[in-house]
């Protein structure tokens, strides 16, 4: 995220906006089962994706909130766009 937040923030701004998401999020952490798990899937096309829904498993994640929803189809948990995640928050 910081690295695509640099088009429109700077340095500064982009770490005032990590940390405030951070007030908001969890983050999960990637270690060597969830790796082993990913490489270890082959219902996933997509090796970063298969990681993030490994996480997301791992931590009992109620979404994976992506732009990218076609590649979560076989994931067990459901993927939402930011907008839907913001307004099933409502």
């Amino acid at each position: 995220m910081f690295f695509i937040l640099r088009k429109t923030y700077d340095v500064k701004e982009r770490r005032e906006l990590l940390l405030s998401l951070f007030e908001i999020f969890d983050v999960e952490g990637i270690d060597s089962e969830k790796l082993m798990k990913g490489l270890k899937n082959e219902t996933f096309s997509d090796f970063e994706d298969c990681l993030q829904m490994e996480c997301a498993e791992s931590f009992c994640a109620q979404y994976i909130v992506t732009r990218n929803t076609a590649d979560y189809v076989t994931s067990n948990i459901p993927a939402v766009t930011p907008t839907e995640y913001l307004e099933s928050e409502r």
